[in-house]
């Protein structure tokens, strides 16, 4: 996207914004003066969208060898679809073959500014949680496993499908958050010039126990009963309320 004014941009959408008064008059002398600066500097309605798009990042915290835990990874999309922002993934360049560290990474939150920084922030919040609950279930049901052989992988794996659970549990008191059509293209276009597209590898949970991986992932969705996202009925910024 060409480089635009931002004067220039302010005041376009400040008469399009008052192109929706309920005055008449008032709305259609605003429309005509955003189509006439619009004409004048060459400005698009798709380039007035695209300017409305960023992005906000958050930290992995599961991270290793280039992936995220399954678990992490479905709550940072959770989120993403409640504030209608799409996800990335980021990881450390390579240089000459090699990652300077495969534990470091992000989620990148694509969408309306406001809500990518509100998305970005509620996942870290949510994620501490659920590593804080995951933690304590761990070393309250699963102190005996540990010490037996192949144990401290039991109880990793058993501990995901845990996390799993508690993630499960906040999704379903989610609603995707439905952009209009302008907004979702311009978030696709903006990611596009950010990413090759592919698709993020993730590390997922496996044990060998199915039964203790359902209780665990039920134990998970209990301790997530007290958790939910609030968000404005109208998409718009406005202060965020994570209970639980």
């Amino acid at each position: 996207m060409q480089n635009i004014d931002p004067k220039i941009l302010d005041k376009i959408k400040k008469c399009l914004a008052l192109a929706s008064s309920d005055n008449p008059n008032e709305a259609a002398t605003a429309l005509r003066q955003a189509h006439a600066m619009m004409a004048t500097h060459g400005v698009t309605a798709a380039q007035i969208t695209m300017a409305d798009i960023g992005e906000s990042e958050a930290r992995s915290r599961t991270m290793a060898r280039s992936k995220p835990a399954q678990w992490e990874m479905a709550l940072a999309s959770v989120v993403g679809k409640a504030f209608g922002c799409h996800l990335m993934l980021k990881r450390l360049p390579t240089y000459k073959g090699v990652r300077a560290n495969l534990n470091d990474g992000a989620y990148v939150f694509v969408g309306i500014k406001a809500q990518a920084q509100i998305a970005s922030y509620t996942f870290d919040v949510l994620v501490r949680k659920c590593k804080k609950a995951r933690s304590h279930w761990i070393t309250e049901k699963l102190v005996g496993i540990s010490q037996m052989r192949g144990g401290k992988r039991t109880a990793t794996a058993l501990g995901d499908e845990f996390a799993l659970g508690w993630v499960g549990k906040i999704s379903r008191l989610v609603q995707d958050f439905a952009q209009p059509e302008a907004v979702e293209q311009a978030i696709a276009d903006f990611i596009q010039s950010q990413t090759s597209g592919k698709e993020a590898p993730v590390r997922k949970a496996s044990t060998e126990h199915e039964k203790a991986r359902e209780v665990a992932r039920m134990q998970g969705m209990r301790a997530a009963a007290g958790e939910s996202i609030h968000r404005p009925m109208s998409g718009t910024a406005a202060p965020l309320q994570i209970c639980g």
